[in-house]
């Protein structure tokens, strides 16, 4: 991972952890070449939806991949 990288990963986190409808969530990030991607279970597809769109406002972040993203009724 790139300092940049390291740097967007930590700004993402922050900003996952100030948001109260999701910063109780175990939610995992992870970036490449500006790239974010999101693992974890959350309760609703709501809060995938939040959090998709949290990182996708921060500057820097060029794609949100949610796709390891779980929501946890559907996790079954």
């Amino acid at each position: 991972m790139s300092v940049h990288d390291e740097a967007l990963a930590t700004r993402v986190r922050e900003a996952l952890t100030m948001d109260k409808r999701i910063s109780s969530l175990p939610i995992g990030v992870r970036v490449s070449n500006g790239e974010v991607f999101l693992k974890g279970t959350v309760e609703t597809l709501e809060q995938v939806d939040v959090a998709q769109f949290i990182v996708s406002g921060i500057p820097g972040v060029r794609h949100v991949n949610v796709q390891e993203l779980a929501v946890k009724d559907e996790a079954r």
